[in-house]
C-alpha cells in the first residue's frame, strides 16, 4: 500500500520462506518501483476525481516497467508485462463489462469494479503508445513541467495533456477521444499478395472491437512491422519497419518485392495495443520454431498472439499444446514459462470437449514430466515444470512420480516447505494423502502460511464432506481474507467437476445475502471465486441468465458485473470447444 513517504508490504511479498523462480523476484522488484511511482502519480499530483483514476494507476504501472526495464538487473521487464499483465488488459477488454479508460465514476462501488486490468494494464499499454505518438524525450519533458506546475495540487487529464501538447507540438484531443474514452481491442491481421517467393503486397488489416457489441471503432496505431526467417535452427530478424497504421487497411509498401518471410510479425517490439494474428506460414513456422526466437519480447509476443487465437477459437488444445510444447524447451524467460503452463492448463480444462479431455490430460502431463527431467537440476524452469506436472498429473503411474518428487526423487530440486504443500495439495486433490498425512504435515508447520495451505488441501479432497467444509466456511464463518481464498482455491478443482455440479444451485441461492453481509473485498471473492467456472454446461450458463434477470436483476452494479464476467469464461469455453475441437 503507497501512502505519502511511506509504502507499507505485507510480509510474504518482502521476504521469501521458500525457494521462488526469478519471476518472483521480478514482481516483487515491480511491486516497489510501482508504488514509488506512486510519490509523484497520486501524491505529488492527485486526480481531482475517480474519473482519472487511471493517472494514478496506468501511469504507476508503465512507470514501474520503464524502471525495471532501464534502471534494475530485470532488463526483460517488458516481456514480462506482455505475457502477463497486458494478456490481463486482453482478456479484461473482451469481457461484457470493458469500459473506456476515463470512464465515469459515480459513485464509490463504480470505483471499486475499476481497479481492473482496463485502468492497470491497458492504461500503460496505451501510455507506450502515447509516447511513440509525441516522442519520448517530449513525453518525459512534458511530465516534468506538469509535476513542477500542478506539485502539491489536484488535477484533470486535460492539465496533463496541456503539457504534453506544449512539449510536442501535437494535438492530443482525437488520440484521447480514441484511445481513453472507447472500449474495446482491435484485431490487427496480414493481407498478403504473392509473386512466387516474395510479396507482391502486404498490407495490415484492422478490425473493430467485436466487444462492445457494434463498435466500429479504428484506432491509430504508431507500431512497427518485421520479416524473421529460419536461419538454420534459429529465427533471425531480417527487417522492422514503424509506420501509422489507421483505418481498416494499411499497405506496407517498404515490404513489396521482399522475400516471403517464415515469420511475418505484426505490432513488432509491442508498440501498440492490439489482438495480432499470423499468416499460415508464420503460424507453421511458430509450431515448430516458437522457442528459437532469440529477442524475449518477440517471443512473448508470438506467445500471446498465439494464445489469443487459441481463446477466440482458431486453434485446437491439440495444436496450442504441440506450438507450446515446441517453444517450451527454448524458452528462459520464467515468467513467458509460467504463464504459459497456466495456459496450457486452461486450455485443457476448459478449451476442451468432454470426450478429448483424458487424452489431452495425459498429453500435456506426459510433456511435463519430460520438461520436468530434461530440465537443468536446481534450476527455476525445473521448479516451474515440476509444479506444472504434479498440477497436471493423471495417470496412477504420474500420482506416484509425484510422491517421489516429494520424497526428493528430482535431483537438484529442493523440496522446501511451499513446493512440499504444493506437492501435497496436488495429492490430496487426487485422494492420494490421507487426513491423518495432513494433520502432521500442520504440526511440522503451524504457521500463517502452512495453515493456509493445510485448508486448501482439505478442500482439494475429492469428497462431497470434504467441499461442503469448504463452502460452509468460505460462505457462512467470519475468516480472514487469506484462509478464504485458500479455500476457494482447494474448493475449485476441475477434475472434480462432477463433484461441483452439485454446489451450482446453492452458489446463486446465496450470493445475494453474501453480498449483504460481507466486506466488497470478501463478497467478490466468494462471488467471482465460487462461480461454477468448471461445471461446463449450457445449464449452468442458463441458470446464470435466469439468475440476472429474476433474484439479480435489482442487484448492485458491482455484483452483477462480476456475475456476468464469470458467465463470459463459460459462454467462451463453450464456443471454443465448438469451433476446434
Amino acid at each position: 500500500m503507497e501512502n505519502a513517504g511511506a509504502v507499507t508490504f505485507r510480509e510474504d511479498l518482502v521476504v521469501f520462506r521458500s525457494r521462488v523462480p526469478e519471476k518472483t523476484y521480478l514482481w516483487r522488484a515491480n511491486v516497489i518501483l510501482h508504488e514509488m511511482a506512486h510519490m509523484w502519480f497520486g501524491d505529488l499530483v492527485t486526480m481531482s476525481w475517480w474519473d482519472d483514476l487511471w493517472l494514478n494507476e496506468s501511469f504507476a504501472e508503465f512507470m514501474s516497467y520503464l524502471a525495471l526495464a532501464e534502471g534494475t538487473r530485470f532488463k526483460g521487464g517488458w516481456a514480462s508485462f506482455n505475457s502477463e499483465r497486458k494478456n490481463w488488459a486482453y482478456r479484461q477488454d473482451q469481457l461484457p463489462s470493458t469500459h473506456p479508460i476515463v470512464t465515469d465514476m459515480v459513485d464509490i462501488e463504480a470505483v471499486n469494479a475499476n481497479f481492473d486490468g482496463i485502468t492497470y494494464a491497458k492504461g500503460a499499454s496505451v501510455l507506450q503508445q502515447l509516447v511513440f505518438h509525441v516522442g519520448r524525450e517530449n513525453f518525459i519533458s512534458g511530465l516534468q513541467k506538469y509535476f513542477a506546475k500542478h506539485a502539491w495540487a489536484n488535477t484533470t487529464l486535460k492539465d496533463l495533456f496541456d503539457e504534453l501538447e506544449a512539449t510536442s507540438g501535437r494535438s492530443l484531443d482525437a488520440w484521447a477521444a480514441t484511445w481513453l474514452q472507447t472500449a474495446g481491442i482491435n484485431t490487427l491481421s496480414p493481407e498478403l499478395e504473392f509473386g512466387g517467393d516474395t510479396y507482391a503486397s502486404v498490407g495490415i488489416k484492422q478490425i473493430a472491437p467485436a466487444i462492445p457489441a457494434g463498435s466500429t471503432e479504428l484506432r491509430p496505431h504508431r507500431l512497427a512491422i518485421a520479416l524473421y526467417d529460419i536461419d538454420g535452427d534459429a529465427i533471425k530478424l531480417r527487417k522492422s519497419i514503424e509506420l501509422d497504421v489507421a483505418g481498416p487497411l494499411t499497405v506496407v509498401s517498404d515490404f513489396a518485392g521482399e522475400k516471403i518471410a517464415d515469420l511475418l510479425l505484426i505490432n513488432d517490439r509491442d508498440l501498440s495495443y492490439a489482438k495480432l494474428r499470423f499468416d499460415p506460414r508464420s503460424l507453421s513456422t511458430l509450431k515448430t520454431h516458437l522457442g528459437k526466437i532469440s529477442d524475449p519480447l518477440t517471443r512473448a509476443l508470438c506467445w500471446a498472439a498465439v494464445w489469443d487465437m487459441h481463446r477466440d477459437g482458431e486453434i485446437s488444445t491439440n495444436d496450442f499444446l504441440d506450438i507450446a510444447f515446441a517453444g517450451l524447451p527454448g524458452e528462459n524467460d520464467d515468467a513467458v514459462v509460467n504463464i504459459t503452463l497456466t495456459q496450457m492448463y486452461t486450455s485443457v480444462e476448459a478449451y476442451c470437449t468432454d470426450s478429448q479431455r483424458n487424452e489431452m490430460r495425459m498429453k500435456l502431463a506426459s510433456g511435463l514430466d519430460s520438461l520436468t527431467k530434461s530440465a537443468a537440476p536446481g534450476s527455476d524452469l525445473q521448479l516451474l515444470f515440476a509444479r506444472a506436472f504434479a498440477q497436471n498429473a493423471v495417470t496412477p503411474a504420474d500420482i506416484d512420480s509425484v510422491r517421489a518428487l516429494l520424497n526428493g526423487s528430482a535431483p537438484g530440486l529442493v523440496v522446501d516447505a511451499d513446493l512440499r504443500w504444493f506437492f501435497i495439495i496436488t495429492l490430496a486433490e487426487r485422494a492420494a494423502f490421507s487426513k491423518e498425512e495432513l494433520d502432521a504435515e500442520l504440526a511440522q508447520d503451524n504457521t500463517t502460511s502452512g495453515n493456509c495451505f493445510y485448508e486448501t488441501s482439505l478442500a482439494s479432497a475429492p469428497s462431497a464432506d470434504a467441499k461442503d467444509y469448504a463452502w460452509n466456511k468460505i460462505v457462512n464463518e467470519e475468516i480472514m481474507n487469506s484462509v478464504r481464498s485458500a479455500l476457494i482455491a482447494g474448493f475449485q478443482r476441475p477434475i472434480q467437476r462432477d463433484l461441483l455440479a452439485n454446489y451450482v444451485d446453492r452458489y446463486f441461492d446465496s450470493i445475494i445475502s453474501v453480498w449483504e453481509s460481507k466486506s466488497y473485498e470478501g463478497a467478490a471473492k466468494i462471488v467471482a471465486g465460487l462461480y461454477p467456472s468448471w461445471v461446463l454446461s449450457q445449464a449452468t450458463i442458463d441458470k446464470t441468465e435466469l439468475w440476472l434477470s429474476s433474484t439479480g436483476k435489482d442487484a448492485p452494479a458491482v455484483l452483477r458485473k462480476l456475475v456476468i464476467d464469470a458467465r463470459d469464461g463459460l459462454v467462451r469455453a463453450l464456443k471454443v470447444q465448438g469451433a476446434v475441437n
